[in-house]
C-alpha cells in the first residue's frame, strides 16, 4: 500500500464524513505508537482526521484487516452511546487494494493527569444499563487475536469460551495443558455467591489506550468491547501499570470490591497473558505457568 493510494481513497469518502465539498488533503503526517496498524494525522483545508491503515501480510488477510477496523468502529460507537466517557468518533472503514483503513475524529491528546476523574467515568460506564446477557453483537479482536463474543446467560460461560479459545491457540502440553483444563472445569467456583450484572467494558484498557484531551478530560480508544464482568476491565490496567491509587480509589467509591476480587483478577490477567503468549511468543510462557499455579493452588 502506498500513501498515494491511501490519500486517494480518503479523498473519495471525505464528502461522506461531513467534509466540505471542496475539501482536499493538504498534509499527511505519520504517527508512532501502534503495534498493529500504521497511523497518520490527515489534514484537509478545513479539518483534521486520525487515520489507521493496515496492509495484509503472512499473518493477516485483507479481510481480517477490514474486520479489525469494523470491530473497532462498532466498539467505539457502543462506548459513545453510553455518554459516559469520551472516545474518538469513528467515521469510516474503507478498502485498500491489499488492506483497509479506518478514519476517526482527530482529538489532540496529552498525558492523562486526572486519574480520579477517569476512575469515576469508568465506573459510570460499567454501571450503564444494558442487555441481560453477556457478550456482544459480533466477535472482535484483542490485539490481533479474535475475541469470541457469543451471547451467554452467565458470565462464567462466556469466560470459559474465551479462555478455552486462548488455550486452544496456545497448544499447551503436559503440566500446562492439565492446569488449563482444570481451570476450565473449576471456573464456576471462583464466582460463587456473586451477582454479576453485564457491564460494557472497554476490554483493552492499558495505559497506552487512554489519554486526555486539551481540556484534561479523559479519552479512551482502541477498544475490544463486550458486555462482561466489570472486574475484568481492571486486570490489564494492573498488568502494565500506569494508573495511580487515585484512579482505583475513585472507581471503588462507586463500585466496591467484592470478596474474592484478587483471585479473580489473576484469572483475568491470565486471559491477557495467554493472549500475549499467542501473539508474541514464549517470553510469556513462564508468566502463564505462574498464574495458573497461583490460581489453582
Amino acid at each position: 500500500m502506498s500513501n498515494t493510494e491511501l490519500i486517494a481513497e480518503i479523498t473519495k469518502v471525505l464528502p461522506q464524513i461531513g467534509a466540505a465539498p471542496e475539501s482536499r488533503i493538504t498534509r499527511m503526517t505519520p504517527v508512532s505508537g501502534g503495534c498493529i496498524s500504521t497511523a497518520h494525522i490527515v489534514e484537509t483545508s478545513d479539518q483534521k482526521y486520525f487515520v489507521k491503515s493496515h496492509t495484509a501480510d503472512s499473518f493477516m488477510t485483507k479481510q481480517m484487516c477490514k474486520s479489525i477496523f469494523e470491530a473497532e468502529l462498532h466498539g467505539l460507537n457502543a462506548l459513545r452511546h453510553t455518554h459516559t466517557i469520551r472516545v474518538p468518533q469513528p467515521l469510516h472503514v474503507g478498502d485498500l487494494s491489499s488492506g483497509a483503513f479506518l478514519i476517526l475524529e482527530y482529538i489532540p491528546l496529552t498525558r492523562l493527569r486526572d486519574h480520579r476523574k477517569l476512575g469515576h467515568l469508568l465506573a459510570n460506564l460499567h454501571l450503564f444499563e444494558g442487555p441481560s446477557q453477556f457478550g456482544f453483537d459480533s466477535n472482535n479482536y484483542i490485539g490481533s487475536t479474535m475475541q469470541p463474543n457469543g451471547w451467554h446467560d452467565t458470565w462464567v460461560h462466556l469466560l470459559q469460551e474465551r479462555l478455552q479459545y486462548q488455550f486452544d491457540r496456545a497448544q499447551f502440553t503436559g503440566h500446562m495443558e492439565n492446569m488449563a483444563d482444570k481451570l476450565i472445569r473449576r471456573l464456576t467456583q471462583f464466582f460463587k455467591g456473586l451477582d454479576i450484572r453485564p457491564s460494557l467494558v472497554h476490554g483493552d484498557l492499558w495505559a497506552g489506550n487512554c489519554a486526555a484531551d486539551s481540556s484534561g478530560e479523559p479519552v479512551v480508544f482502541d477498544p475490544a468491547v463486550y458486555w462482561g464482568h466489570h472486574e475484568a476491565e481492571l486486570s490489564i490496567m494492573r498488568m502494565f501499570g500506569g494508573f495511580t491509587l487515585d484512579f482505583y480509589d475513585a472507581y471503588h467509591e462507586r463500585i466496591p470490591r467484592a470478596p474474592g476480587f484478587e483471585l479473580r483478577a489473576q484469572i483475568y490477567e491470565l486471559y491477557h497473558t495467554v493472549n500475549h503468549y499467542n501473539m508474541f511468543g514464549s517470553g510469556y510462557l513462564d508468566q502463564c505457568q505462574r498464574l495458573l499455579e497461583r490460581i489453582l493452588q
